[in-house]
């Protein structure tokens, strides 16, 4: 992934890029946008979830910005679940669920470094579905499955 030159936080968190990308420590990340089946599934599984937000009491977010950091660190989760009632902020913080769909450009070792960002920012489950080798990562702070 491509990144830019040191931006400061606060003009990372007062501009809009498109698509949006992530702050790591100064940089501006680029995140891999998604082709058919990644848009394809994102949708599922975001219809599945609204479909449900009312009888289990959380809201379903699509690539919203997430503090996993002090450092400063900002992550885009393609989906995310956060439970209600919920204090409502420009930057969601410790969602209950973020879900990345993998892209063909993204690599494993971009994959692992969000996993470990999620885990440290206390998110207790984090799925990374690839909808190419139609598998399904699950991550949480006793393992990966």
């Amino acid at each position: 992934m491509a990144s830019s030159s040191a931006v400061p936080v606060e003009e990372y968190l007062r501009t809009t890029y498109h698509p949006d990308m992530e702050y790591l420590d100064g940089q501006l990340v680029e995140r891999h946008v998604g082709e058919y089946f990644h848009s394809y599934l994102q949708s599922l599984i975001v219809g599945v979830l609204l479909s449900r937000h009312r009888e289990h009491g959380f809201h379903v977010f699509t690539e919203q910005r997430v503090k996993v950091s002090d450092r400063p660190r900002y992550r885009i989760p393609d989906i995310c679940v956060k439970a209600l009632p919920h204090q409502i902020t420009p930057i969601l913080l410790q969602p209950e669920l973020a879900i990345e769909v993998v892209s063909p450009d993204d690599e494993a070792a971009e994959m692992l470094a969000k996993i470990g960002d999620y885990l440290a920012a206390g998110i207790p489950h984090i799925w990374v579905i690839d909808p190419y080798k139609r598998t399904l990562v699950e991550a949480d702070q006793s393992g990966i499955r």
